[in-house]
């Protein structure tokens, strides 16, 4: 038989035999009614009003009530019952109506009142058997009597303890000797005994005095109940105060939800002393209570069976409740917020990768385990190629939405036990643990070099931007940061190869390295000392060979031989250098203009080369102002770089606006291998297209370069552009950019190296302000001319 079919069957027992009792009560003494007095019915009333007061055993799952109505039955056992055989019959009628009154005007459920009626009736109806068989039949109540009455009582109080015990036993499935065993249960014996004595008392009185004598029992009867009831529900109150301060005490160490679930569940089924209570997901049905738990992974709902019981109902455990899911909630808001936080402290803000604290520990771990099991792990350190481009020509805001993409993307072609991380800025480092073979470095490499070779949809415009990879192997670093720094110094190298590729770390990086850092310091105290040079080059009119003007060239001087440009420039920007280089040049610029104007009898325009980070710095067009202003007649050009140009950044367009206005031409250099657009030109205020030398390369042979460079000159007439043709080096090469593309005019080697201001100033005298014959300048120079295939390459700053 199942626990359940007990359980219901005991139930029905108990309703069942209490029925059967209180109708064979009801027809013995139906015959006898005219013999009772009515006063005898206002025990009705009294069962009602004593069995409001309950008292209460002790246990898990709150307890077990024993009613302190029985005085009441003691007082019609000592009254009705007394020298009558249908006394005791009489008295159970009365007592099976107070008590099924009392149980009607509760608001338990109905199973449950009929199981407490049935309870009531069977110990009343032994009680008043014991009492009657016990009793002194022959004369007034006596010292017999008193005894009879506690035993009736104390069958009573066994019976009810029993018969409860019995039902909550098969309900929940505990012990029946447990049930039997409840803290307190001795105690609650001895004050329901003492209790159910003012039974006897009153019956005595009214026995021996006048029946109206008991109203004088009225006050401390009642303040007994009262004060019973108060220290019941006090000691409830109190219980449960110290499981919610219990609960809320242990709430502050918890560092995990499901432990904090685990608590709400304890607590709950402590509060409310029933085993039952359980989390789920689902809401509580009928005959059951709830509380939705907010702040938990999934929607928990935390549910009891509802129970009115001694001391509390099924609404005060539903407060009850209540208040241990708001510790509970609390507890969980704490605890997201330290998870963002911890979140924060590991993880980027913008990509939510892993950061650099949190990869460098992820590598030192994965080191430590590859020191005790064996095997390989690697690093990889990712630069994105040109990002800056991104930040200036879209704004941030765009560049944030890359970053995020990149992030994306990296973390799609690595494996799940791989760490991807940001470290900073457009510096991105990958953690491959477990590498078995080499060829899964180079694999992982490709992906990811594949992955951003995608262009990347911004504001409408799709974006190429790369990256460069440096790789370190862990057998090449002794520590974390060993092994980081390595991959750094790879991806430097691989960057100083041509970009968009990886390397591998190799001990000599480390001397590259070094280089570079001494290049940058000599470099810096050759700019705090302005110990930089200007060199000058001639463009040319190709129709009339008339030098148009001239481009200054930065020129710097490392122990007495000068540093390729390609070299030094690159380092400058890269290092922030390139402001105060450009400062200097704009100061020796100022210092040689009417020199060059007075060699040349003539305006002439000279070319400076500027970096975005010198259009973008506060107070930049009123120097060049100011320097424009010494310069004589002179037409100044500045020249950006067709990648330097900066669309959306408001102070670099209030500074060239400016200087527009002042009379300063704007030119963009190096223009086809970047980002403008026609669009882009409608904008800016720019005057003259300075086409870049690649075209040019082999555009004999090339059919499509010339096209190309005949459609470049054509948009610039059509957008009133002047175009000067860049790193013209043969005849063959001026031939095909004058009879085919129909440029106006150029520069290149053909026409003269980048030489000092003197050997400028003597050109320029020596060409009388034309230019018949390309060898003449060189004569002037006592250099010869650059023959047709042999190329030199020009530079800028």
């Amino acid at each position: 038989m199942t626990r359940a079919r007990a359980s219901h069957l005991f139930n029905s027992t108990v309703v069942v035999t209490g029925a059967g009792l209180a109708f064979v009560a009801l027809v013995t003494s139906a015959l006898h009614w005219e013999d009772l007095r009515g006063v005898y019915f206002l025990a009705v009333p009294a069962i009602v009003l004593m069995g409001y007061f309950p008292m209460l055993i002790g246990r898990t799952g709150g307890g077990i009530e024993i009613g302190l109505d029985s005085c009441v039955l003691v007082f019609l056992a000592n009254s009705l019952g007394v020298h009558s055989a249908i006394g005791p019959w009489q008295s159970l009628v009365i007592w099976s109506l107070g008590t099924a009154l009392c149980q009607a005007m509760t608001d338990k459920r109905r199973p449950v009142k009929a199981f407490n009626i049935g309870l009531g009736v069977i110990a009343g109806g032994l009680a008043l058997l014991v009492i009657h068989k016990a009793q002194d039949l022959d004369g007034p109540l006596t010292p017999r009597d008193l005894l009879a009455t506690g035993a009736g009582a104390a069958v009573y109080f066994v019976a009810d303890f029993l018969m409860s015990a019995t039902s909550l036993s098969l309900e929940e499935g505990t012990s029946l000797p447990a049930e039997l065993a409840p803290t307190g249960a001795l105690t609650a014996f001895v004050a329901f005994l003492a209790i159910a004595s003012l039974g006897f008392l009153v019956a005595l009185v009214t026995f021996r005095l006048d029946p109206r004598s008991a109203l004088l029992f009225t006050v401390p009867v009642m303040t007994i109940l009262v004060a019973s009831r108060a220290q019941s529900r006090g000691g409830e109150h109190a219980r449960r105060l110290k499981v919610l301060l219990d609960t809320a005490v242990r709430a502050q160490t918890v560092g995990d939800r499901a432990t904090m679930l685990e608590i709400l569940r304890d607590g709950a089924s402590d509060l409310l002393r029933d085993p039952r209570v359980s989390l789920r997901t689902d809401p509580p049905g009928p005959h059951e209570i709830g509380v939705l738990v907010r702040g938990a992974d999934d929607e928990l709902w935390i549910v009891s069976p509802a129970l009115n019981r001694a001391r509390s109902t099924a609404k005060d455990d539903q407060t009850g409740l209540e208040a241990l899911v708001a510790v509970t909630e609390d507890t969980l808001a704490r605890l997201r917020l330290s998870d963002a936080m911890a979140h924060q402290v590991w993880h980027d803000s913008l990509t939510g990768l892993a950061n650099r604290s949190l990869f460098m520990d992820r590598v030192g771990h994965a080191m430590e385990l590859q020191r005790r099991r064996g095997g390989r792990l690697a690093v990889l350190f990712c630069d994105l190629d040109a990002f800056k481009r991104v930040n200036d020509l879209f704004g941030h805001a765009a560049g944030d939405e890359l970053l995020i993409e990149v992030g994306r993307r990296i973390r799609a072609t690595v494996r799940e036990t791989d760490t991807v991380a940001r470290l900073g800025g457009d510096e991105f480092a990958v953690l491959l643990e477990e590498v078995h073979e080499p060829g899964e470095v180079e694999v992982s490499c490709q992906r990811i070099l594949s992955a951003l070779r995608v262009r990347f949809p911004l504001f409408g415009e799709d974006v190429l931007v790369t990256t460069t990879i440096g790789v370190a192997m862990s057998e090449t670093g002794a520590s974390a940061d060993a092994l980081l720094s390595q991959a750094d110094l790879a991806m430097y190298h691989a960057k100083s190869l041509g970009k968009d590729r990886f390397e591998t770390y190799r001990l000599s990086f480390g001397d590259e390295r070094i280089q570079r850092i001494e290049l940058v310091e000599t470099l810096r105290r050759a700019v705090d000392a302005k110990t930089l040079e200007v060199f000058y080059q001639p463009v040319v009119d190709l129709q009339t060979h008339v030098i148009k003007g001239v481009e200054a060239l930065v020129r710097w001087r490392r122990d007495g031989v000068l540093v390729p440009p390609e070299l030094f420039i690159p380092t400058a920007e890269e290092s922030g250098l390139i402001v105060g280089l450009g400062d200097i040049v704009l100061d020796i610029v100022t210092r040689d203009a009417p020199k060059l104007v007075a060699a040349a009898g003539r305006t002439l325009s000279v070319a400076v080369n500027v970096s975005a980070q010198q259009l973008q710095l506060e107070g930049f067009a009123t120097r060049v102002q100011a320097a424009r202003a010494r310069m004589g007649d002179v037409q100044l050009v500045l020249e950006v770089t067709e990648r330097d140009f900066v669309n959306n950044e408001p102070r670099a367009l209030t500074a060239m606006n400016t200087l527009v206005a002042a009379g300063v031409w704007f030119a963009i250099d190096d223009f086809g291998v970047g980002f403008s657009s026609i669009g882009y030109l409608q904008r800016l205020p720019v005057r003259i297209l300075k086409v870049d030398k690649t075209f040019l390369t082999n555009i004999e042979e090339d059919s499509r370069a010339c096209t190309l460079v005949r459609s470049m000159v054509l948009m610039g007439e059509a957008l009133d552009l002047e175009v000067i043709i860049e790193g013209i080096e043969r005849r063959s090469q001026l031939a095909h950019v004058t009879s085919h593309a129909g440029a106006g005019a150029g520069q290149g080697y053909l026409f003269g190296r980048p030489v000092p201001l003197d050997d400028m100033t003597t050109i320029l005298s020596a060409s009388a302000q034309s230019w018949p014959d390309i060898p003449h300048v060189h004569e002037a120079l006592d250099e010869p001319a650059h023959v047709d295939g042999v190329r030199a390459r020009a530079s800028r700053t």
